[in-house]
């Protein structure tokens, strides 16, 4: 139902994709409109070539709008067309994985698999690497504790313990490194996606 309302409006928007979600972002949703009428096509036929069923690629297509529409706070893409198409593929992927398969859709997969191979190698390579300095770079103390916590799988309360200090200072050190990760994982990811 939601897929076909929108699809009737008019599809006329002089704005930018980027003007759009800034819109969006506060909670406009004409914008909103504007921006699935422009693109709601092209995300429908990318997912119909693939499935070769209409009623499935209709959708997913919905769900893709509907989670942009709920997580349209969060999205930071400066290329709105790329990050929509890149959440349709991923729908459509997850759907044939978790369906029967035909020859054709195994072939998809394989290709895709292929091509995405040495990307994905070198994405994880380099978050990694990252990740790993990150962490280097956290003061001794707190870089102590998170290693005892995440390498060495020890509970707060044995960390605490072993150090002889409290298990808050414990939590408080690994609140630290997790949000300093978290933090560098968000820009490096968001560098990637430009």
């Amino acid at each position: 139902m939601f897929f076909f309302i929108l699809k009737t409006m008019n599809n006329t928007a002089p704005l930018s994709a980027n003007q759009l979600m800034e819109r969006i972002k506060n909670d406009d949703e004409k914008a909103f409109h504007l921006l699935f009428n422009r693109y709601w096509e092209v995300l429908f036929v990318l997912a119909k070539s693939i499935l070769n069923d209409e009623a499935i690629a209709k959708d997913l297509v919905q769900e893709v709008w509907i989670n942009f529409w709920e997580r349209r706070k969060k999205i930071e893409s400066t290329n709105i067309e790329a990050y929509l198409k890149q959440a349709i593929k991923f729908s459509v992927y997850k759907e044939l994985r978790n369906s029967v398969l035909s020859n054709e859709h195994k072939e998809y997969l394989q290709e895709i698999a292929a091509e995405t191979a040495t990307d994905d190698h070198l994405i994880y390579s380099q978050t990694n690497n990252m990740l790993t300095n990150t962490i280097h770079e956290l003061p001794d103390r707190c870089r102590e504790i998170f290693q005892l916590s995440r390498e060495e799988n020890l509970s707060n309360q044995e960390i605490a313990n072993q150090l002889n200090i409290s298990k808050r200072t414990v939590e408080t050190h690994i609140s630290h490194a997790l949000k300093s990760l978290r933090m560098r994982l968000t820009s490096f990811l968001f560098g990637i996606m430009l």
